[in-house]
């Protein structure tokens, strides 16, 4: 596109530091966009206040940056009033007034081109615009929450996520056709959206991996089983529960020395009270790259939620052989047995894990295969270019009606 366009891009949480996958999406989907454009960034900030170091890290890509600070109190306490009013507690707890009201300024007194929504949650900010819409929704928030309550195990969990599937059954699959474009990571999401809402116009754009950061280690020599993550999200808990209670007894029978790294950010006391002699739990690291480097294995019994898993790119994209199942692989081209290890029960878990560990040398050609794959179709350069053509044929087709 050879214009410059005023683009209004909106955030529910600053795109900054990079952990977790909505931030590293987030983050890079910003850098593209101004480098060809002008881009205004509305974003909540929840917890104190956003520090000058992180705020330059933004501005310094050239962007006019809002930040509007989220109390988690009052933030919780709209979202238990709006959801009586019909709307999913996440679309209610992420509607601010201030947030609102600066989207309002903004659109009165700057040349807005086109309005950009990251995740579903600022829906309802510019839902009702006549201006060009993009909401990158990501996941299927239904088919998320469906999963979520159906794997529960907790009461409590099971009733709020059952609450919240019935909300976003009607709110999500109503809200798409306010967009021109939403876009979706996974060609499963896209399924799922459409079973629901067949209208709208859903585009894929995947999640991408900084080839230069995420490489190949100089050594080959690779031991241990790693899980990573944000280690204070639910459905991550159950993962390692899942491998500490039910596939790591048995691997130790054959392999009594094989060490679990649990590496990630903001470990609850469930998973610190699990540090032992061959549990080692490693909290807020500054980068999981050396230990998706060394790992023998990267178990992920994931058995729930939709979207695509940015940790399985990240380990993928260094090596590492990976062994999840078919949810947890979604939205990323893998074949089985090639370029991945798929299961799915923790029998099945047991099996192939001892089967990689007895297996170095095949399981490393997993690994190799999958960091090809990364390259191939998950750099952040192919997710710009399909960007751009979204952008393109959405402006080209605005013109058309404008003359």
């Amino acid at each position: 596109m050879s214009k410059r366009l005023n683009i209004l891009y909106l955030s529910p949480r600053f795109p900054y530091p990079l952990v977790g996958g909505d931030r590293v999406k987030n983050y890079n989907i910003l850098k593209h966009l101004t480098a060809n454009h002008n881009v205004t960034l509305i974003t909540l900030y929840q917890g104190g206040k956003c520090s000058q170091e992180h705020k330059q890290v933004i501005l310094d890509l050239g962007i006019d940056l809002k930040i509007i600070d989220l109390d988690p109190f009052q933030a919780g306490m709209r979202a238990g009033a709006l959801t009586l009013a019909g709307y999913p507690l996440e679309i209610g707890y992420y509607n601010n007034p201030m947030f609102s009201m600066m989207v309002e300024k903004v659109l009165k007194t700057q040349k807005i081109d086109l309005i950009y929504g990251f995740f579903l949650r600022t829906a309802e900010y510019f839902k009702n615009s006549e201006l060009p819409r993009i909401m990158m929704a990501e996941d299927c928030r239904i088919i998320y929450q469906k999963r979520s309550y159906q794997e529960s195990t907790k009461l409590y969990q099971k009733i709020i996520r059952w609450w919240e599937y019935k909300k976003l059954l009607k709110y999500e699959a109503e809200v798409v056709e306010n967009f021109d474009v939403t876009t979706f990571v996974s060609k499963n999401d896209i399924e799922s959206i459409k079973s629901f809402n067949p209208d709208g116009n859903y585009k894929l754009l995947t999640n991408g991996v900084d080839i230069s950061q995420y490489s190949l280690p100089e050594y080959s020599y690779r031991n241990d089983i790693l899980f990573a993550g944000k280690l204070d999200i639910w459905a991550n808990v159950l993962m390692v529960n899942q491998i500490v209670e039910q596939i790591l007894p048995q691997v130790w029978k054959k392999f009594p020395n094989v060490k679990f790294n649990i590496v990630g950010s903001k470990p609850p006391k469930s998973i610190k009270k699990l540090q032992s002699k061959n549990i080692n739990i490693i909290p807020d690291v500054p980068s999981l790259i050396p230990y998706y480097q060394k790992a023998a294995i990267f178990l992920h019994p994931h058995s729930g939620g939709s979207g695509i898993q940015n940790k399985l790119l990240e380990a993928m994209a260094c090596g590492c052989p990976v062994l999840t199942t078919q949810t947890g692989i979604q939205g990323i081209d893998v074949v089985d047995g090639e370029s991945v290890y798929l299961a799915n029960s923790s029998e099945q878990f047991i099996e192939k894990t001892i089967y990689m560990l007895k297996n170095p040398d095949e399981a490393n050609k997993i690994g190799l295969a999958s960091h090809q794959v990364i390259i191939d179709t998950h750099s952040w350069e192919s997710i710009y270019k399909d960007l751009d053509v979204i952008l393109d044929d959405l402006m080209k087709s605005y013109e058309k009606v404008i003359h």
